[in-house]
């Protein structure tokens, strides 16, 4: 989209726009002649994390919040922290704790010629829509699973730049692979991709269906640990 555009889709200047481009929170997408265009997903991305009321929190805190609703422990953040983000959520609804956790990663976008993503799925834990390639996580979301032609997943910050060599990827905002890098240190305690980081990155998609079946998703976790933790 155009500068214009997504000033609009912001309610927003053109010159915050530019100020948004410039710092990283939105994403060149290409040119036309000498007008810049957007990635109409970063744009999407941000809408979403504006929400969030007061400050930031940062990926420790972001990653500890989705754990404990799941009923983990984080121990990466100590006892005194675990019980005041466990009041915080208490009375946090979905959009904001969406918005809370949007820094628990940072999403770059890589090229792969179509015949190569089934090999690079390899080495990524999946999420958002090729979470959905699963046929029980998509039923959990409500949604039918299939194939799609872009692989989105996580990588932790030591790996990423091995994958980003080993497999010739090239960065553009228009690709094939959504790349979550997190931190090794907050590593998942399963095997699999939590359902309330699949939630959340769904809620970023540009698909309205699955942006409501993410946020379905987190709300019923939401919910359901307030009930357990009198919320």
């Amino acid at each position: 989209m155009t500068t214009e555009e997504a000033a609009q889709e912001l309610v927003a200047t053109r010159a915050m726009v530019h100020k948004l481009l410039k710092s990283g929170g939105l994403l060149v997408a290409g040119r036309a002649g000498r007008s810049i265009l957007i990635d109409s997903a970063s744009v999407q991305r941000y809408k979403n994390r504006r929400t969030l009321k007061g400050r930031s929190w940062n990926a420790a805190t972001a990653w500890a919040a989705l754990n404990i609703i799941e009923g983990g422990i984080p121990r990466w953040i100590d006892a005194t922290a675990r019980y005041r983000l466990k009041q915080r959520l208490k009375f946090m609804d979905p959009a904001e704790l969406a918005a809370a956790v949007g820094t628990k990663d940072q999403v770059k976008r890589y090229r792969i010629a179509p015949s190569g993503i089934s090999r690079a799925a390899d080495y990524f834990l999946p999420t958002g829509t090729t979470a959905l390639n699963d046929s029980v996580v998509a039923d959990r979301f409500g949604l039918a699973a299939g194939r799609t032609d872009v692989l989105e997943g996580y990588l932790d910050t030591v790996r990423a730049p091995m994958i980003v060599n080993g497999l010739s990827l090239v960065e553009d905002p228009a690709g094939n692979i959504i790349m979550h890098v997190v931190d090794v240190r907050y590593g998942f305690e399963g095997s699999g991709t939590p359902d309330a980081a699949i939630a959340v990155d769904l809620m970023e998609s540009l698909n309205s269906r699955e942006r409501a079946a993410g946020e379905k998703m987190l709300k019923e976790i939401l919910t359901q640990w307030k009930e357990v933790n009198g919320g």
